[in-house]
């Protein structure tokens, strides 16, 4: 299948800017019934054209980064669906994990995400914190965006050494990996690589009865 180039301008921002409400709402209602079966629920950045891939070069594929003024107004309509599943998870009255994810650069990557149960250790977890101090990239409008801590973590992927093939990509992947982990599978040792792609931050209102 032939890719369109990642060069090629995206147009029509302020018709794309209106709908971003509708695509809000429509994720607003968070189904109770659902998540006390699955224990999970999130909601990803499922916008036109940014989540398509697009041709980068002869070799690579990715997915376009939104212009910032844009991505302001997602992270608007993020907070939105947070506080309508915040006042939602408070009828279970049991604690939860609920946050806004923030890819940078990797903007495409954000969510909004819950968890109760079992799953809550899973998603408090999920990250490397990164210790190093840098300011949030965005200033947001919306009135409860200053109520908001967000933590700095890092973003990347996973390779697993028994996917590469020669000693010269493993070498090359060593001098790549953020961090290198050993784990015993079926009894053979094997090594996975994160290679970090930049920042994921977490955000959250700290209230009782929630987990943060």
């Amino acid at each position: 299948m032939k890719l369109t180039s990642i060069r090629k301008k995206v147009r029509g921002f302020r018709r794309r800017a209106r709908k971003l409400p509708l695509w809000g709402n429509h994720f607003k209602n968070l189904d109770l019934d659902i998540l006390i079966k699955y224990r999970k629920e999130y909601v990803k950045l499922w916008i036109n054209p940014f989540c398509n891939l697009y041709q980068i070069s002869n070799s690579e594929v990715g997915k376009k980064i939104p212009p910032y003024r844009f991505r302001n107004q997602i992270l608007f309509q993020l907070i939105e669906i947070y506080l309508e599943w915040e006042r939602k998870l408070k009828e279970l009255d049991e604690p939860y994990y609920l946050k806004i994810w923030i890819g940078d650069p990797e903007f495409t990557n954000s969510q909004v995400v819950t968890a109760i149960n079992s799953e809550i250790s899973y998603y408090e977890h999920i990250f490397i914190k990164d210790t190093e101090p840098k300011p949030f990239p965005y200033i947001n409008n919306h009135p409860s965006f200053i109520s908001f801590t967000w933590e700095r973590c890092v973003n990347g992927y996973f390779i697993w050494e028994s996917d590469l093939e020669s000693i010269g990509e493993i070498s090359d992947i060593e001098r790549k990996a953020y961090k290198i982990s050993e784990e015993s599978i079926n009894g053979k040792i094997e090594r996975s690589f994160y290679i970090r792609t930049g920042d994921m931050w977490t955000g959250s209102i700290r209230r009782s009865g929630n987990i943060t």
